[in-house]
């Protein structure tokens, strides 16, 4: 599913290197799962929760989950309406709003199909395959601070990066996030961290560059290395991660 700041050209690299170096913990937890691309990739783990801010968004994914038939066709007088009315099914909303809107940003714009791509069609593919895998995920909506986390979890926080605007419209205090990943990983968790950048406390142990379109027709595009990092206090086989 379109999704601002998705994972889905690097989904399976993420998970590989989460999978391998937590392999012997029981408990995944990701702290601002979106659309869930990297972790409908993850695998071995006997408890997986999985949470976001965003309600709607939530409410999609348990829908989902849940057996809701998403529809295949939206027109732009439904979008309209489903905007104007989005409790009336949130379910629905939470779909409309990211996977038929335009760069996949929550009630953008409606994204027209130019006879090529049907936007409802192609996002409900995407939302069912990678839902395959979650069958049994819990999913949490709240506040990533809030979140009660298992002892000695593997932790993915996907956040708004830094100087960008968050898919919720709030300005993301990117300090205080760090803070409390060091907080989690000196607890005993295993955190992992998707970003370009880094306080110096965090090591990069994954990177790859990637190509970010900038607007719907992909003719306007610009190459960015995305990177994951974990507290650098932690040790890990450099040899077990490569392989």
């Amino acid at each position: 599913m379109m999704y601002q700041g998705g994972k889905s050209k690097i989904a399976r690299a993420i998970a590989s290197v989460i999978v391998q170096a937590g392999g012997r913990c029981n408990t995944f937890v990701s702290l601002f799962c979106g659309s869930c691309a990297a972790e409908s990739k993850i695998t071995g783990f006997q408890r997986m929760i999985l949470n976001d801010k965003h309600e709607y968004l939530i409410s999609l994914l348990q829908g989902v989950q849940d057996g809701y038939e998403l529809p295949e066709t939206i027109t732009f007088e439904q979008y309209q309406y489903i905007r104007e009315n989005k409790d009336a099914d949130r379910v629905l909303s939470g779909f409309v709003g990211f996977a038929c809107s335009f760069g996949g940003k929550w009630f953008r714009g409606y994204a027209r199909s130019n006879g090529v791509r049907n936007y409802a069609a192609s996002g409900k593919r995407a939302l069912l395959k990678d839902m395959a895998t979650l069958k049994n995920a819990t999913f949490v909506c709240g506040d990533y601070r809030q979140l009660p986390i298992p002892p000695g979890a593997v932790i993915y926080a996907d956040p708004p990066y830094k100087n960008t605007t968050g898919y919720l419209g709030e300005k993301f205090d990117t300090d205080e996030f760090w803070a409390y990943m060091r907080l989690l990983a000196r607890a005993g968790h295993l955190v992992f961290v998707s970003e370009m950048e880094a306080p110096d406390d965090f090591v990069c142990i994954w990177q790859q560059s990637v190509a970010r379109t900038l607007n719907v027709n992909k003719n306007n595009q610009l190459k960015v290395t995305e990177k994951l990092f974990t507290y650098k206090d932690v040790t890990y086989d450099e040899q077990r991660l490569d392989g």
